[in-house]
C-alpha cells in the first residue's frame, strides 16, 4: 500500500503544462479541427471534427526507480459506432480509432472506475485492477468472476492474457510507471485499443475531474459529463468564496509514518485543498514540478510549527502510531480535538479506500470536507472523505 502513496505523490507533482485554459477557436491554423474548451485539464485536448472527435493525451511519466520523467502521448479518434469509418487526414493515420459509445471497458486504476461510476456506466466494465474496488457492485463482480482482474497500475503491468479474454472495446490504462510502457506497446500490437490515462497526473484537482469529459465522450454520456463538471466548478467556486471571507486557519496535514517520521503534504493539488478551504499550511513549500506533493519529515521538523496548528489532518490509510513524540502536548489541534483523517470512505475488510477513486472525480465533495473541518459553520452536510479522529488514537 505504500507504493500506492508513492505513485499518487509522484502523479500529483508531475510536470505542469501551460497555465492558461485551452481556448475555443473556430478553426486551428493547421486545420486540426475545432478545439473543445477545457478550463482545467492540461494533459488532455479535445478537438471536434466533422463526424468524429480527436482526443490528444500527453503527460510526463516518471520511472518509479528514480529516473527522469519522459513524456508519453497518444492520439485517439472517437467516431460513432453507427455509420461508415471516418476518412482521416494523413496526420491521424497512426491514431487509435474507437467506435463510440463503447460498451465493454477495461481499466487498471480505481480512478477510471470512479469516472465511469459517476456517469452511471460501471456495468460496462469487463476487467479492472483487482478485488479492492470501493464500489460494492464492481468488487462483487470481480469476486464472482464476471469481471476480470488485470492488476492495478500501482502494483504491476496489466495481465494481457486476461485483457485478451475480456475483449474490451477500450482499455483505459493508467500509465504510472515508464517501466510499464513496453506492455502498453505490446497490448496494441496484439490488437487491443489502449487509451493511456493521465488524469491522476494533473497538477490541479479540477484538472483531474475534467477528464470525465473524455469518459463521457467514450461512453455516449457527453451531456451528463458536461453537466457534472459544471456542477463541480460551481460548488468549488462557492466554497472557495465562502472560505476566503474568513481568516486563514493555521493547519497541518501530516500523518505519522512510524519511527518518529511524518509524511507531510507541502505542495500540489492536495495542498490546494487546504488553501482553497481557508487554511494556512504551516509546512507549505514552493511549487516544484520535480518534487512530490508530500515530504517525509522528522518529528523535530514538525515540533516548531505544531504549537501553531489549530486543525490537523493527522490520519491516512498508511498512518502508523507515532513513537515517543510530544506533539500532542504542543498542538492546539490535539488539545481541542480538531484532528481529522482522510479515511472517511473506507471499507477496511475489503482493503478498499475511496480516496484513490471517487476523490479524483468529485473534488467538490473533498473541498466541502476541508471547509467543514476548518470552518464548521460554512458547511452543513456530513463529512464524506474526512472524519474526526479521537485524540486517544494518537497518544
Amino acid at each position: 500500500m505504500l507504493r500506492r502513496t508513492f505513485l499518487l505523490a509522484a502523479g500529483a507533482s508531475a510536470l505542469s503544462a501551460c497555465s492558461a485554459p485551452q481556448e475555443e477557436l473556430s478553426e486551428t491554423q493547421d486545420g486540426e479541427g475545432t478545439p473543445i474548451l477545457l478550463r482545467h485539464a492540461r494533459y488532455l485536448k479535445l478537438e471536434r471534427h466533422d463526424g468524429y472527435v480527436v482526443a490528444r493525451l500527453r503527460a510526463p511519466v516518471a520511472d518509479q526507480s528514480g529516473g527522469q520523467a519522459k513524456e508519453q502521448e497518444a492520439v485517439l479518434v472517437l467516431a460513432p459506432r453507427e455509420g461508415p469509418e471516418p476518412k482521416l487526414p494523413a496526420g491521424l493515420r497512426d491514431a487509435a480509432l474507437i467506435r463510440t459509445p463503447v460498451t465493454r471497458i477495461a481499466a487498471n486504476a480505481g480512478s477510471d472506475e470512479a469516472y465511469l461510476g459517476q456517469l452511471g456506466v460501471k456495468d460496462r466494465l469487463v476487467a479492472v485492477g483487482g478485488r479492492v474496488s470501493f464500489d460494492d457492485e464492481v468488487r462483487r463482480g470481480v469476486i464472482e468472476g464476471r469481471i476480470g482482474q488485470i492488476g492495478y497500475n500501482w502494483h504491476a503491468p496489466p495481465n494481457l492474457d486476461v485483457l485478451l479474454a475480456a475483449r474490451p472495446d477500450v482499455f483505459l490504462m493508467r500509465l504510472s510507471d515508464l517501466a510499464h510502457t513496453p506492455v502498453l506497446d505490446r497490448a496494441r500490437r496484439l490488437g487491443l485499443v489502449v487509451a493511456p490515462t493521465f488524469a491522476e497526473d494533473e497538477p490541479t484537482y479540477l484538472g483531474r475531474a475534467e477528464w470525465i469529459r473524455l469518459h463521457g465522450m467514450l461512453t455516449g454520456r457527453e451531456a451528463q459529463a458536461d453537466r457534472l463538471i459544471s456542477q463541480i466548478e460551481a460548488r468549488v467556486e462557492a466554497l472557495k468564496a465562502a472560505a476566503a471571507a474568513r481568516p486563514a486557519v493555521p493547519t497541518l496535514w501530516a500523518y505519522p509514518a512510524g519511527g518518529d517520521r511524518w509524511v507531510a503534504t507541502v505542495r500540489g493539488a492536495e495542498q490546494a485543498y487546504l488553501s482553497d478551504a481557508g487554511g494556512r499550511n504551516l509546512l507549505l513549500r514552493p511549487e516544484d514540478p520535480r518534487r512530490w506533493s508530500s515530504e517525509t519529515l522528522a518529528t523535530e521538523q514538525i515540533l516548531p510549527v505544531a504549537e501553531q496548528a489549530q486543525v490537523w489532518i493527522v490520519g491516512d490509510l498508511h498512518a502508523a502510531p507515532p513513537r515517543s513524540t510530544v506533539v500532542e502536548g504542543l498542538s492546539p489541534a490535539f488539545r481541542a480535538g480538531r484532528l481529522f483523517a482522510n479515511t472517511g470512505r473506507s471499507n477496511l475488510p475489503a482493503n478498499a479506500y475511496d480516496w484513490y477513486q471517487t476523490a479524483f472525480v468529485r473534488p467538490d465533495w473533498v473541498l466541502a470536507d476541508f471547509v467543514k473541518a476548518l470552518h464548521p459553520d460554512l458547511v452543513d452536510e456530513p463529512f464524506r472523505f474526512l472524519k474526526p479522529v479521537p485524540r486517544g488514537a494518537y497518544r
